[in-house]
């Protein structure tokens, strides 16, 4: 019976003697997957596999399976468990001066700038830290030198947030190191400071002629050089919703057009193919050092060199082989690199490709066929391009569902959002990110030559630039071409934690419908804000603002051109902040209807709820200070009341009790009065609550929540959710009624039953 089951498995030991790479880096992943899930489970699989591998291939193919996954996994474990190691060493050690030598050019943020860095110095030199640090601005290979302390990578603290900390530690990251509260020294060597100028003059190049902060430089600059478009949400949103957005980042799709690029032009001078193979492989990895030698383009080269090694050496390429050799190379070098996000859908599509091209590209044969009864060797010069065109559009038609196919389960997973418009929208756009990246080069390359046809080119790009955004913009506008994955329908309230005393919640009904009360402060709202409420597929469609503070607006703009915002609550008719005069006037010509609160007494809110509006700051406060200006909302829902009262201080609490308002409430979602104290007795007395959801941040100093206050607080039974101890607070309403309140961060949870 053993030996029947095996016999049927043919195809399966054609198919491992075939591609027997990529088999073998199947093996590897194995391993490494196992041993995620601790050392006994990480032996496993390479026994099991290689069983397989001897009954299919023979026992020297078993032996290779075998040695494959278990010393993947081996050093996955050995890598895991000295990374783990160093943190623990690293936290614990005391505060002083630390040198290391820096792996990227820095990220500045205000008078900060972070980057990885390896550590040339301590116990631990040779581990990689997050180096945060304040002066000068560093390059790739520059000496960094300062006072500082290590800290831990921190977990997200709000669900849906990324998990930056996991991110850093794929990329090998230990811990943080603080240097930002000191000026330290930057030594740049001359081969940094050649590198740096050369990337820093390929990316004049490809813009120079053009306004800097154009959109459609911004589009140049994220589609040649993978840099990160600042505060444009707009227009990232529209290359998210169309399933274009991968441009913006240098990957195998980059990679791919530049290495095609060269090749035409070699070929059209005339370089044999084997010699044009070897050209290509300075061009390429020379591009992707240009660009930073991010993730995705370094293994792009990689299996390129493999994929163009073959010609060299006579022999037939094969993409699932090079695939397969570039990703045991990686699993071997790292195998945490296997979990990022970025890895799997590089190494899964491009697999998905290998097997399905042929088989999508069937429905579309009908593109390329020839004219009825007429041989090629009779076809006009412009029947053969037309027909080479309808061959390109028919291959690009399969590639495209075969990309949509295989990357749709995992981009709804770990973005929430499926898109696909995208199969149709490829279609059109690689072409014109293959256009705009060969005249970008071209610029490039003429710039140091002949200083004014760079400009002219890249005038030429504007047009090729604007072209992609009006593509991105008309499919992501096509209805049903997006569509967010929701991972909760249970309606639930969601307190977000934030840094610097800035606030956020979002209400949503557990179908479609999400009020935001409050966004946060601009920076927040694009970093945690945004991307939880997308990853959970929420899609808010109105704004209730407590009060015009810079910290609890989103900045303005952000907001509606990241979700679907409708209308907005105004809690005051002026104020003198910036973003306050975006929502107010700006907001009506983006379509948003704006209310002021002191026109209702009560808004219906979805799930049945409504806002009741308790108080609103009378006109003549205008010059007051934003936490003096508060309007203090209840949100009744299924019988339970929770009452908003977001920064509002005693003076706010004075007004509502010399009105004789009922304020009682079973829970008090609350922040910070930056100057006078919050919640006072008086006030709590009439309150009445059961809970008090309380905000902290370490910074600044009147945002952080006093021990003394919770014990007061909970002296008086009250429970007290400490939102420094419990990050993000999400409360929903059980099948029995009952509300619960859990916290992300901690998992703490907290249960009010019906009396």
């Amino acid at each position: 019976m053993w030996q029947n089951s095996f016999n049927n498995c043919g195809p399966v030991a054609a198919f491992c003697g075939r591609y027997p790479l990529f088999v073998a880096a199947l093996v590897a992943a194995f391993g490494v997957v196992a041993a995620d899930h601790g050392v006994a489970a990480g032996v496993i699989p390479g026994p099991l596999l290689a069983l397989a591998a001897w009954r299919l291939r023979g026992w020297r193919v078993a032996l290779a399976w075998l040695l494959c996954g278990w010393l993947a996994a081996g050093l996955f474990i050995w890598r895991d468990a000295a990374g783990k190691s160093a943190e623990r060493d690293l936290l614990a050690s005391a505060a002083g001066e630390m040198q290391a030598r820096v792996l990227a050019d820095a990220k500045a943020g205000g008078k900060s700038w972070s980057v990885p860095a390896v550590l040339l110095s301590g116990r631990h030199a040779g581990a990689k830290v997050w180096w945060e640090g304040r002066g000068k601005l560093p390059v790739a290979g520059s000496l960094v030198k300062s006072q500082g302390n290590f800290g831990p990578l921190l977990p997200p603290r709000n669900p849906g947030e990324f998990d930056r900390a996991a991110w850093l530690r794929s990329q090998g990251v230990t811990a943080v190191f603080h240097a930002g509260w000191v000026n330290g020294s930057v030594v740049t060597g001359r081969w940094a400071e050649f590198g740096a100028k050369l990337r820093h003059g390929f990316r004049t190049a490809v813009t120079t002629g053009l306004a800097e902060d154009s959109q459609e430089a911004t589009v140049i600059r994220a589609v040649v050089i993978g840099e990160p478009p600042p505060d444009a949400e707009e227009l990232v949103a529209a290359f998210r919703n169309s399933g274009t957005l991968h441009a913006f980042s240098v990957s195998g799709l980059h990679v791919a057009m530049v290495g095609s690029i060269g090749w035409l032009v070699l070929r059209l001078a005339g370089i044999p193919r084997r010699w044009a193979a070897l050209a290509l492989l300075p061009l390429i990895f020379g591009y992707s050092w240009l660009t930073g030698n991010s993730s995705p383009a370094v293994r792009s080269a990689w299996m390129a060199a493999v994929f163009l090694g073959a010609f060299t050496a006579r022999r037939r390429p094969d993409l699932l082989n090079a695939l397969g050799a570039v990703l045991l190379a990686v699993l071997l070098w790292d195998g945490r690199l296997i979990f990022q996000p970025g890895v799997q859908l590089s190494y899964g599509v491009v697999a998905a490709i290998a097997f399905g091209a042929d088989w999508a590209t069937r429905p579309f044969e009908w593109l390329a066929r020839l004219p009825l009864y007429v041989p090629r060797p009779l076809l006009t010069r412009w029947q053969i391009v037309w027909l080479g065109v309808r061959q390109n559009v028919a291959q690009s038609l399969g590639v495209s569902v075969v990309a949509g196919i295989a990357s749709s389960p995992l981009t709804a997973y770990h973005f929430g959002l499926i898109t696909p418009v995208s199969v149709l929208a490829g279609v059109f756009f690689v072409p014109l990110v293959f256009i705009l990246l060969s005249l970008s080069l071209l610029a490039a390359a003429l710039f140091p030559l002949m200083p004014p046809a760079a400009p002219w080119l890249n005038r030429a790009n504007f047009f090729v630039a604007k072209a992609c955004i009006q593509t991105a913009e008309k499919f992501s506008a096509i209805p049903g071409g997006h569509l967010s994955w929701k991972g909760d329908s249970r309606p639930f309230l969601l307190v977000y934690d934030l840094d610097h005393g800035a606030g956020a919640a979002c209400f949503y009904d557990g179908k479609s419908a999400a009020v935001l009360f409050d966004c946060a402060d601009r920076f927040s709202f694009s970093r945690r804000v945004a991307p939880s409420l997308r990853r959970l597929g929420i899609a808010p469609d109105a704004v209730v603002l407590s009060h015009p503070d810079g910290g609890h607006l989103g900045g303005g703009a952000p907001v509606w051109a990241a979700f679907p915002i409708r209308q907005v609550i105004l809690p005051v008719e002026r104020s003198r902040s910036p973003a306050f005069r975006s929502w107010l006037d700006a907001a009506p010509l983006a379509g948003i209807k704006t209310v002021q609160a002191a026109d209702f007494r009560e808004l219906p809110l979805p799930d049945g709820a409504h806002l009741e509006i308790l108080h609103v700051p009378r006109p003549d406060t205008q010059n007051a200070s934003a936490d003096d200006r508060v309007a203090i909302y209840r949100l009744h829902w299924r019988g339970w009341k929770l009452l908003l009262t977001s920064d509002a201080g005693v003076g706010t609490e004075s007004d509502l009790l010399a009105a004789h308002t009922d304020v009682a409430a079973d829970v008090i979602i609350a922040g910070r009065h930056r100057r006078v104290l919050s919640l006072g007795d008086a006030f709590l007395a009439a309150v009445h609550p059961q809970v008090i959801v309380a905000s902290h941040s370490e910074s600044p100093a009147s945002e952080r929540l006093q021990p003394e206050t919770v014990a007061y607080w909970r002296s008086r039974g009250i429970q007290v959710i400490h939102q420094g101890e419990s990050g993000g607070v999400t409360i929903e309403i059980d099948d029995s009624g009952s509300l619960r309140l859990q916290g992300f961060a901690d998992h703490s949870v907290k249960v009010l039953h019906r009396p």
